[in-house]
């Protein structure tokens, strides 16, 4: 199965393709969807719809996991974020691609055992249970991270890894 983990954000959209099968885990591809602070909202945000189109018409995910933003003391900056899991939705939703959104702190704590864990212990954890030689060159990004956790919580509640 293809698992697609979608860390939203309007300036870094994080994205890890995964394929698990049989009990192992191989990250397809990854790369973080960037835009530029400079360019206005609307252009940021079909940047991403563009860009987000092109890699689930690529790649076909069977499943798309994404996280929920968390509404910060900053409402500007925290609607930008739900934007840009607006269009992860919308566009899963045109290509029939079924998604699963999971609140940060539920997922954090399903792989390390803490809700509140930092991008350094999700990191470690992946390295733990994935291995390093398989995230050097694939996660390069701390987007990149939280999308591939993920891609993994949803594979475990599946209990295909």
């Amino acid at each position: 199965m293809k698992i697609l983990g979608v860390d939203p954000g309007l300036l870094n959209l994080g994205c890890v393709l995964t394929e698990v099968n049989k009990g192992k885990c191989e990250i397809l591809e990854s790369i973080t969807l960037k835009t530029k602070s400079i360019d206005s909202l609307a252009q940021r945000l079909y940047q991403l719809f563009n860009s987000f189109k092109n890699l689930i018409e690529r790649c076909r995910p069977d499943l798309i996991a994404v996280e929920e933003p968390l509404a910060k003391t900053n409402a500007y900056t925290t609607a930008k974020v739900f934007q840009a899991q607006a269009i992860v939705l919308i566009l899963a939703e045109e290509q029939g691609i079924p998604v699963k959104i999971y609140h940060p702190s539920y997922w954090k704590n399903f792989l390390c055992g803490n809700g509140k864990a930092s991008k350094a212990e999700v990191l470690t954890f992946l390295k733990n249970i994935l291995g390093e030689e398989n995230l050097k060159s694939k996660i390069q990004d701390e987007h990149m991270s939280d999308a591939l956790g993920l891609a993994l919580v949803c594979a475990l509640e599946m209990n295909i890894f």
